[in-house]
């Protein structure tokens, strides 16, 4: 007897997402690189990224600078809001977690290197539209409800949502 397996819904036992995440103080290069660099500024980062994000036919709306987590679990970073294609998306990038006292020196390091990291998988990206053509990875964090991506919506809901977000969906927001 078939089994009609688009009506059984998987139920996972473990969380097969999970991973440990290192403190910026145990970073190594091989797994967490751009950890101790030097001689850069946070602006020059974001224009680097914005270089990248040009190349992919994207152009930057604004940067929205903060923090996730509390107390020693703050990973400081961004979320970048992007136009594409007419519509608006949303990167996150989240630097690594602090421990010990958290100093300015440490929270822009970790801001940097999290820019840095943005900005080479937007580099990545470039590189797999050249080599596999027809690949757009922009459209995954495309908005479709003002504040949650596509591929968010897909993981949570399990299906298409509608593709046009409301009009009144802003561009930015505190």
């Amino acid at each position: 007897m078939a089994t009609d397996t688009a009506k059984l819904t998987f139920t996972a036992t473990s969380d097969a997402e999970s991973m440990t995440i290192p403190y910026w103080e145990d970073a190594r290069s091989n797994y967490a690189p751009y950890y101790d660099i030097r001689n850069r500024t946070l602006e020059d980062a974001k224009n680097e990224v914005a270089a990248e994000l040009g190349k992919l036919g994207g152009g930057i709306v604004g940067w929205i600078e903060g923090y996730w987590g509390s107390g020693t679990k703050k990973r400081y970073g961004y979320k970048l809001r992007y136009i594409y294609g007419g519509a608006i998306g949303e990167m996150v990038v989240a630097g690594l977690p602090m421990q010990g006292q958290q100093t300015d020196r440490k929270v822009f390091q970790v801001r940097l290197q999290a820019l840095l990291i943005l900005r080479d998988w937007l580099k990545n990206t470039v590189t797999s539209r050249v080599f596999t053509p027809g690949s757009d990875v922009l459209i995954a964090s495309l908005l479709v409800s003002g504040e949650m991506t596509l591929a968010e919506y897909i993981k949570r809901n399990g299906n298409m949502p509608r593709i046009n977000p409301p009009p009144d969906t802003p561009l930015l927001t505190d």
